[in-house]
């Protein structure tokens, strides 16, 4: 999960240059023309953009580098969106890998000269993402673009990325260092995964016309055109994905199907659907073999005509609100009673901090990735909540009391041997990068907390704690500000049709394209659910009055429960973790229990005996799952479905046995205790699967949390 990151030195020009595969990352003569010349007008963007009538356009890239091929595309469609501001497009997604990630300090340099590209620069250097395998989710909102950079190599990466049955991609930057220089990248597994992805009449520029890269695009169903190339290079190659065979022609001689270098520029500006078909060899056409019943892409996808209702009053609702109404849907919250966050997310507050283990599972990287996604999308909602601020006070800033947000990071005890020998284990196995977890003595612990701790630990630079009912709160006011989002409180959710009638109590409906049910423990008892088997967990948390010791306290402690720093004098202790358990009145009991569970891990020190309780507490039940992963995605009655996947059972692949039906409602639930860390990635999952947007997940994590893995195993074990 750690990823290499490249080693670079700079040649006479300031130009970078790779150590291990002695190659430039561009050209010498003008990196922003390179890309210009190669990438933009190789694949004609800005006449492809001004016919394009779909709300979103995705670039894929096999090299990120220095992300100069990413800022300049996000200039010219910056540029594009401004020249069309009514225009139907209005997103650009960017998807790259990089298999060894410069660092930051060296991309800086880079591009430092590029003062053309000055703002998106800083954008970038901004939000820069750490040297974690995996999928980086980037929003530049200022430029209508999102970027995902998936670090890791190429050849595991793209198998691992979501597509529809259509296809994903609609122009590749097919970049990277020389096939000689770096041969194990121009591969048949890449070119064929570049068919899979592709749409018909998908474009693709690259600097290369090695005959390497001639045949493996020519073999896969990409028309070659051979153009001339830039500066030095004498020819690259372009040209678009046919998604069937021109002609039958069994002739192998590759320039029979490579198109002549053209003679004028007004050539190089052609379109692909006004390039002549040329003969290619026949071959088989890629199989588009969506992922069976884990595929996600089962609805219709909306658009800015459609109408979301999202059901539920916490955290999964309101990022579910702010991720769909900032791509202009149209969103009606519906919730029970009167305010928002009444349920788990009503705990005044919570603990941020991903859930990781010595290896790389599952589990472990979804915790991962979901927090830092979780950290940059609170960092933006903080600092928008600061703007609208400063914006009504006449500059007057939050104080840090006023302030529900403090990302002051988390120690994780090491409180006796056996967690000791975890964290010893996760350190040494060097699984995860040091900004996200490290290894802390005593003193440095004392340092960080600000309270005498004779313990080592673990520590999470990047965590802390925020309010969940303001952080809703938050979110809300920003999904206001697009004009999408209504809200309609004392609305409890009763059923759905087919149709689109949404039904409450008391006789209230509302029509909707697509339902979002968002319920927490609400979904317990709830027909919708039926088929999924839930896991309700009560927990108590103790608001404990600041006082000395604690007062000093400047982190968030972990052990078996935690403690955070004060908030408006008040200190969260939590949790209890009562199974099957829906009541949420507090209990003196639990008290006592969340005491006992923090004297025990503390017992190096006398700060919890010190402590006087008032009793004032908060309790709520947090949904879980039998797994302890979230649930996202479409619903339907699993149990009626199970017999069509009885195949599954003797051995046939996913990709042979159909997908889920069609269906108007999804569903975000079972964040369990880590709604904090898991809500806005899991949120942006669901957003861009209704609208066909790229995904921000790997497939093997999109499956972790798919709505139908319940069904999917009982169906492989012959369970009917």
């Amino acid at each position: 999960m750690k990823s290499k990151h490249a080693q670079v030195h700079f040649n006479e020009n300031g130009i970078p240059i790779a150590d291990h595969f002695d190659d430039v990352y561009f050209s010498n003569d003008s990196g922003i023309n390179e890309t210009q010349h190669v990438f933009i007008k190789g694949n004609d963007l800005h006449q492809r953009w001004t016919l394009w009538d779909k709300p979103h356009f995705t670039i894929a890239e096999t090299g990120f580098g220095t992300g100069l091929n990413f800022l300049v595309a996000m200039h010219e469609f910056t540029k594009f969106r401004q020249a069309n501001p009514h225009h139907p497009l209005k997103r650009l997604f960017f998807i790259t890998t990089e298999k060894y990630p410069l660092p930051k300090a060296d991309i800086q340099r880079a591009l430092s000269t590029f003062t053309s590209l000055q703002a998106e620069t800083e954008a970038l250097i901004a939000l820069y993402p750490i040297g974690l395998d995996g999928c980086h989710r980037l929003h530049f909102t200022a430029f209508d673009t999102t970027l995902d950079l998936w670090i890791g190599d190429v050849h595991q990466l793209l198998g691992q990325w979501h597509s529809p049955e259509e296809g994903l991609v609609d122009a590749w930057f097919l970049d990277g260092f020389a096939p000689s220089k770096n041969p194990d990248m121009w591969t048949d597994a890449l070119f064929s995964q570049m068919a899979r992805l592709s749409k018909n009449d998908t474009t693709f520029g690259t600097f290369t016309a090695a005959g390497i890269v001639k045949r493996g695009l020519a073999n896969v169903g990409f028309v070659i055109n051979k153009r001339a190339g830039f500066g030095r290079k004498r020819d690259m190659l372009t040209g678009y994905f046919q998604l069937t065979s021109a002609s039958g022609n069994e002739d192998n001689n590759i320039e029979t199907r490579v198109r002549p270098s053209p003679e004028s520029e007004s050539e190089l500006q052609s379109s692909p659907q006004s390039l002549p078909k040329a003969t290619q060899k026949k071959h088989s056409q890629k199989l588009r073999l969506p992922e069976g019943p884990y595929y996600r892409y089962n609805n219709a996808p909306l658009t800015e005509e459609h109408h979301v209702v999202v059901v539920g009053s916490g955290l999964a609702a309101a990022t579910m609100c702010l991720a769909l109404t900032k791509r202009d849907i149209r969103v009606t919250l519906c919730f029970d009673g009167d305010n928002l966050a009444q349920g788990a997310s009503g705990n005044p507050q919570g603990g941020f901090y991903p859930q990781l283990h010595s290896e790389a599972s599952i589990a472990s990287r979804l915790q991962a990735h979901c927090f830092l996604y979780a950290r940059d999308y609170y960092d933006s909602v903080n600092s928008s909540i600061q703007l609208k601020t400063i914006t009504k006070t006449s500059n007057k800033k939050l104080t840090k009391e006023e302030n529900k947000y403090d990302f002051c990071g988390v120690i994780q005890l090491r409180f006796n041997d056996k967690v000791g020998v975890r964290q010893e284990k996760l350190v040494n196995d060097d699984v995860w990068p040091s900004e996200l977890i490290r290894h802390v003595d005593s003193e440095e612990v004392r340092r960080i907390a600000g309270v005498d701790l004779p313990y080592e630990g673990l520590f999470i630079p990047k965590g802390g704690w925020l309010s969940p009912p303001q952080l809703v709160s938050d979110i809300i006011d920003l999904a206001k500000t697009t004009g999408k989002l209504t809200l309609k409180p004392n609305h409890c959710y009763v059923s759905h049709s087919s149709d689109g009638d949404v039904e409450f109590t008391h006789g209230k409906s509302i029509k909707a394209d697509h339902v979002v049910l968002a319920l927490g423990a609400g979904a317990v008892g709830t027909d919708a659910f039926d088929s999924l088997p839930l896991r309700p967990v009560r927990g108590q948390v103790e608001a404990i009055a600041s006082q000395q010791p604690i007062d000093a306290l400047k982190t968030v402690l972990c052990h078996k429960g935690y403690m955070t720093p004060a908030m408006e004098g008040r200190h969260a202790l939590g949790s209890t973790y009562v199974k099957n358990d829906l009541a949420v009145e507090p209990r003196e009991e639990e008290s006592e229990q969340n005491i006992a569970t923090h004297e025990q891990a503390l017992a190096n020190t006398d700060m919890v005996s010190q402590l006087k309780h008032d009793g004032t507490a908060r309790a709520a039940t947090r949904l879980g799952s039998p797994d302890h992963q979230p649930v996202v995605g479409a619903l339907h009655n699993f149990k009626t479905l199970k017999q069509e996947y009885a195949d599954l059972g003797v051995g046939k692949p996913f990709q042979q046995v159909s997908t889920l039906p069609l269906s108007n409602v999804s569903t975000l639930s079972c964040l369990g205790s880590r709604g904090l860390t898991t809500a806005p990635l899991l949120a942006e999952v669901l957003a861009s699967t209704l609208l066909r947007e790229p995904l921000p997940l790997n497939n093997d994590l999109l499956n972790a949390v798919n709505t139908s893995r319940f069904m999917v195993r009982e169906a492989v074990r012959g369970e009917f």
